[in-house]
């Protein structure tokens, strides 16, 4: 038989379960309600005129012939429309706007002063045919912004050099036969006047070649600028190398900065000029290709000796050393 506790405890579990029941009842009744006062509130402001405003997106089309658009332009307008509430939440929870397109030739077109290369348009003049691209349930109050301004430039062509931009080393028994050669040197580049008059040289894509221990052929592209519309985008390249070989000469010492009234002798007269060139440069090395001097400024009391500077020099030829670095001298008047 069950205790008086447990009599007690099943009486207060079944008292609780029936407030339970009770009270979510209730709300239950509050619930519904309140979501039917929602509604017809709902419905009663949906039904009630509003003013908003709405992004459309736009595009451009035909252009005044032989020119082309340098300058930003709105992709969207601010369209300022009045409807039902039921038209406009419709509208931005299902609508996916068709652009407005804009054939820019033609509408009238305006100079901005002061510049011949600027123009601008009324939006106004476009508000049919916004007007019809919107629900025919929303009334088009206003587009903003209230103009667009468009830059043109002439379209243009030039022939430009190309500019390679490599990044390479050579081996130590190695240097440029011809230097870096790319075929077409010049390209034709089409685009707006304003930024084509300013181009000096079409740049490559850098090409990453280590260190080079033979000659390299293949392919560079060309950066591309999208302003600009390029006759070829690919170049063929070659880097030639060859050997180095060992030069000397002997070459006569000048003197420079010497007052007419004074005479300097050196000794030796001449000093030995050497080097490393290439092979097929080898022939190139000759006396009368460098000039080689020591400067009377440079004469210290005290000091029998002068430094010999090499002046000029092939430019091909690497490790140039000269012997002696220092000649001896005699100083005399005429």
């Amino acid at each position: 038989m069950a205790t008086e506790d447990q009599r007690k405890g099943s009486r207060l579990s079944e008292y609780t379960k029936s407030n339970q029941l009770e009270w979510k009842r209730k709300m239950l009744v509050f619930s519904f309600f309140l979501t039917f006062a929602v509604i017809i509130w709902l419905l009663n402001a949906l039904n009630k005129n509003y003013t908003t405003e709405i992004n459309y997106p736009i595009t451009y089309s035909k252009f005044p012939q032989n020119k082309l658009l340098v300058s930003e332009v709105p992709d969207h307008l601010r369209l300022k429309v009045s409807g039902h509430g039921y038209a406009l939440l419709s509208y931005k929870l299902t609508n996916r706007p068709i652009p407005v397109n804009f054939p820019v030739s033609t509408y009238t077109m305006n100079n901005l002063e002061g510049d011949t290369s600027r123009f601008y348009m009324l939006t106004r003049y476009a508000r049919d045919r916004v007007s019809r691209q919107i629900s025919s349930d929303l009334q088009l109050m206003e587009i903003s912004p209230d103009s667009l301004i468009f830059q043109f430039a002439t379209r243009t062509r030039r022939v430009v050099p190309v500019k390679p931009v490599i990044d390479f080393g050579i081996g130590r028994d190695f240097t440029l036969k011809n230097g870096i050669s790319i075929e077409p040197e010049s390209i034709a580049v089409t685009g707006p006047d304003i930024f084509l008059d300013t181009l000096q040289y079409v740049h490559t894509k850098k090409l990453e070649l280590g260190n080079l221990e033979k000659s390299y052929q293949g392919v560079l592209q060309v950066r591309k600028n999208p302003d600009f519309k390029y006759s070829t985008d690919r170049l063929d390249c070659s880097i030639e190398l060859e050997k180095f070989t060992g030069v000397q000469v002997m070459v006569p010492v000048q003197v420079a900065g010497l007052p007419d009234s004074l005479r300097l002798q050196t000794f030796p007269q001449e000093v030995r000029v050497s080097g490393k060139i290439g092979l097929s440069n080898y022939e190139r090395i000759v006396p009368e290709a460098f000039w080689i001097e020591v400067d009377y400024m440079d004469i210290e009391p005290g000091e029998a000796r002068l430094p010999v500077h090499v002046k000029t020099k092939p430019g091909d030829l690497s490790a140039v050393t000269v012997y002696p670095q220092t000649v001896e001298y005699l100083l005399s008047e005429k």
